[in-house]
């Protein structure tokens, strides 16, 4: 009985299921907000914009990295440098990072309209970018970031 109650407890205490992106996303709101826009200046607005980085795979690949490994180094967004530090996000399975990217990635833009789709993220793409880059710090990942496209504008500068 008593092993019953802890299991109970346990898996009440469990993360929410790796498909449910807006589980996942609540980390990523106390800096992202819960809509995604970001603060201008020091969180980056990832709602709306996504899709384009989405769309290649070293966009791809840059995104799951900056989960995983995190990012470190100025970027510009929507015409503000931000210089921060993103960290890692450690105790996300890698269904959770493919779960909340494709959440992130669904957010509407600023003025509300549904962003392009993307070809959805799978954990067995995270696993496999992970082992592709073994060790990776944020400094590196700032550095894939070059020739990313994040909007139809164009790469990130």
């Amino acid at each position: 009985m008593r092993r019953a109650a802890i299991l109970a407890a346990m898996l009440a205490s469990a993360p929410a299921a790796a498909d449910d992106g807006a589980a996942a996303w609540k980390r990523c709101a106390a800096c992202h907000l819960a809509n995604g826009q970001g603060v201008p200046g020091s969180f980056p607005r990832l709602a709306g914009r996504l899709h384009g980085a989405a769309a290649s795979e070293a966009g791809r690949a840059y995104l799951i990295l900056t989960v995983t490994a995190g990012v470190m180094g100025p970027v510009d967004i929507d015409g503000k440098t931000i210089r921060g530090i993103m960290p890692a996000q450690a105790g996300l399975s890698d269904a959770d990072v493919a779960a909340v990217l494709n959440y992130a990635a669904a957010l509407p833009g600023a003025d509300g309209s549904a962003p392009k789709p993307i070809k959805p993220f799978t954990a067995a793409e995270v696993a496999a970018v992970k082992a592709a880059h073994p060790g990776v710090n944020p400094n590196a990942v700032h550095a894939a970031r070059a020739g990313v496209v994040f909007e139809e504008s164009g790469p990130t500068p």
